[in-house]
């Protein structure tokens, strides 16, 4: 049995099937995977679509999932549920559970205000969607540099970061386990120097931009792969902000 997820899937959803199969294996469709290309998706969606919607439609296609939890709406994105049809043409086999996350206990976010290495903080929260119960044991640090954004389909830009920077917009929802809990992905902390981060063609460029303005942080939309002028753009941000 192999069940795909997308987004954050509510955890009574998670503990229902869990409880019904016990030993299937999980796959999160968010996350690339070596030797399985989103062009892939091109076949199906415009190139002008999220890299992380492409990657959602190839890892799909290509896992053939027995059971995919489809969170949609405002707790993941409208281009996830549009994906649905193609899916559904595609692997008539599969079932298809679509869903919105709009869970409110707070499991708090240790993770996105520690000392841990940015990239390494990245993987912890994105690995633990699947996780009941809150992480533990984590101290907070102070912060030297903001990271707000979504989990990036490139994870190399968070190599640019110092220690101490912490996460804010969807990914710190994404830990508390509320991905659709707009008054916390709009906090930002003040005066801190922040990179707002989004993926070219999502909807969330509207808030990073936003954002970015009001906290004279720097915006920055990328399409796929990092580039170099991109990576100097924020290096050149944060050496000028002495986060380094």
């Amino acid at each position: 049995m192999k069940i795909g997820f997308i987004g954050v899937p509510p955890l009574g959803k998670i503990k229902e099937i869990k409880t019904v199969h016990p030993n299937a294996k999980w796959f999160d469709l968010d996350v690339p995977v070596d030797g399985i290309p989103k062009s892939f998706a091109m076949n199906y969606i415009p190139e002008t679509t999220c890299s992380v919607i492409q990657t959602i439609l190839t890892n799909t296609i290509a896992v053939k999932p027995d059971i995919f939890i489809a969170v949609t709406g405002a707790s993941k994105c409208d281009s996830a549920k549009f994906l649905l049809p193609i899916i559904k043409r595609t692997l008539p086999e599969i079932k298809i559970i679509e869903c919105n996350n709009n869970d409110k206990k707070d499991f708090g976010f240790p993770i996105c205000t520690s000392a841990i290495p940015l990239m390494k903080k990245l993987e912890l929260i994105t690995n633990n969607v699947l996780n009941l119960e809150p992480a533990a044991g984590i101290t907070r640090s102070t912060p030297r540099a903001g990271f707000w954004g979504v989990p990036p389909y490139d994870f190399s830009i968070l190599e640019l970061f110092p220690d101490n920077t912490h996460i804010f917009g969807w990914t710190r929802c994404m830990e508390n386990k509320t991905p659709n809990n707009m008054e916390l992905e709009l906090y930002v902390q003040p005066d801190l120097p922040t990179v707002f981060f989004s993926q070219s063609f999502c909807q969330k460029n509207i808030l990073a931009k936003e954002l970015a303005h009001l906290h004279k942080g720097l915006y920055v939309e990328v399409d796929g792969k990092m580039d170099s002028s991109t990576k100097a753009k924020v290096t050149a941000f944060l050496e000028l902000k002495n986060c380094y």
